[in-house]
């Protein structure tokens, strides 16, 4: 039992996640729909969300079914979709043509079967990506899944003539192989975030929380318009302060020289120190007696205006310089950044101030030397480092009493940080797993390995307090760790 109820409450989350995302169109100002609900009290099978189409749009209203599967264990064809559950009633087909039947009196309709499952290949070979529909060979052709190959059963299990049954089939979007509950999440996140409106784990509950109870209601409560959708988000305070953006910015040159798009309040040139192509760094002199003191400074003039807690922070750095901006411009002296990720091909703009993502590190410890004194940290998201970790302590044998290995549950990989949430996320419960294998190894210091996006080690710079004595270390162009520098952080 307690496995069904999980699994119904994962279907309820999914089906209203859908539903929100699909909701969250009535607030663009060219929407074609004048109104949603959620589980609709006259849609049938396709009441799950529903969205109506203004008079005069051009565009059919859209009666969705949304179907959440726990695993991958098939996948949906024309068979599938008129099988009978335990051979009684009617299959999800007849079903959705029932409610095509009853809606479509009302004007232009398209129902839709959403779902998490894929599409086995003779049906999918019939349905157009652009748009879910089925394409005109599904009509045309008498292959095995084509529309004549089996009009005659499905017209016999409706009960309709076969001219209805092919105004239903042009009607009907299967929308399969759809997005994961995480993933899902993301893309509400990301719309919540393009609408103005505050995304993350709180912000989610609140809404769903509220689909809920727009459930429990009946008649025209259940009605969604803009200027409702606007009145429930200002009651549970889901839009985001309006501070505009950072309006001072930190631009730092390593590798390279670059511009951006406004002229920076504090700009730092230290590519004389760097060079890209052997992947040559500073020195740790150079690091304290020149480049901190200049970084200090910049904080210095930033902390001194109004507005200047809140970066802009744009920069062509190593991973391990961007974790000493981080350190120096600490949460806990107020500073937020905001700070360019280039993610899968995609460039965005991640805060720091944002609330951090569901998701969870794994700490992977073991004990190394005895009479090591040191504990080895390797924070890798976006690729798996073990060969580097091994040559690593082959090179330095004796050294460090215990090695701790923190990478996302799900392993890492280039898509392992998806949001500025999970950033966060991660950069918190790092500093807590280093916190407690330090005291409880007694480790003397800290070796920082990192393996991360460039936020990700902004980020956890920020919080890396009360650890003690951390010395971070650059991948080579060898592909070997060097020291950098030595962070004390209390």
């Amino acid at each position: 039992m307690g496995e069904q109820s999980a699994s119904r409450l994962e279907g309820d989350r999914y089906q209203y996640l859908y539903g929100w995302y699909e909701l969250l169109h009535l607030l663009d100002e060219d929407c074609p729909f004048e109104c949603g609900y959620i589980e609709h009290p006259d849609a049938g099978a396709a009441d799950d969300v529903t969205l109506h189409a203004r008079e005069g749009s051009g565009m059919a209203s859209r009666y969705v079914q949304v179907k959440w599967h726990v695993d991958h264990r098939s996948q949906y064809s024309l068979d599938s979709l008129c099988e009978v559950p335990g051979g009684r009633g009617r299959s999800l087909l007849h079903k959705l043509f029932a409610s095509w039947r009853k809606l479509r009196e009302r004007g232009s309709v398209e129902v839709w079967l959403v779902s998490n499952w894929g599409v086995e290949e003779r049906l999918g070979r019939y349905l157009r990506g652009r748009d879910h529909a089925l394409t005109p060979e599904f009509f045309t052709e008498s292959r095995p899944g084509s529309f004549n190959e089996g009009s005659a059963r499905w017209g016999a299990m409706c009960e309709a003539p076969l001219e209805e049954l092919r105004g239903f089939f042009g009607d009907l979007r299967l929308r399969l192989g759809y997005a994961s509950i995480r993933e899902l999440e993301v893309q509400v996140d990301v719309r919540m975030d393009q609408l103005g409106l505050r995304q993350g784990v709180n912000p989610r509950a609140s809404v769903l929380d509220g689909l809920r109870e727009w459930v429990e209601v009946s008649g025209d409560a259940k009605r969604v318009t803009r200027e409702s959708l606007r009145a429930f988000l200002r009651a549970r305070e889901l839009f985001a302060p309006h501070d505009g953006g950072p309006t001072v910015s930190l631009w730092i040159h390593g590798w390279a020289r670059r511009k951006w798009e406004c002229a920076p309040t504090e700009e730092l040139d230290w590519t004389p120190y760097f060079d890209r192509e052997t992947r040559g760094l500073p020195g740790e002199t150079v690091w304290r007696e020149t480049l901190l003191p200049e970084l200090c400074a910049a904080k210095q003039r930033l902390a001194d205006r109004p507005e200047g807690a809140l970066v802009d922070f744009r920069g062509k750095l190593p991973l391990s310089l961007v974790l000493a901006v981080g350190f120096h411009f600490s949460e806990t002296a107020g500073f937020r950044f905001r700070a360019e990720q280039l993610t899968r091909g995609e460039t965005f703009l991640w805060r720091s101030d944002v609330g951090a993502s569901e998701r969870r590190l794994r700490a992977v410890e073991r004990e190394a030397s005895p009479e090591g004194k040191a504990l080895l940290v390797m924070f890798q998201l976006t690729n798996d480092a073990s060969l580097d970790l091994e040559r690593f302590e082959m090179e330095h044998p004796g050294v460090y009493r215990a090695v701790l290995v923190l990478e996302p549950e799900g392993g890492p990989g280039d898509g392992a940080v998806t949001s500025a949430g999970d950033a966060v996320a991660f950069a918190v419960q790092a500093r807590e797993l280093i916190r407690r294998a330090r005291n409880r190894y007694r480790a003397t210091c800290t070796h920082l390995l990192l393996y991360a996006p460039s936020a990700c080690c902004l980020f956890l710079g920020q919080r890396l307090n009360a650890v003690g004595l951390v010395v971070v270390h650059e991948r080579t162009a060898d592909e070997r760790y060097v020291p950098v520098f030595t962070l004390q952080t209390g």
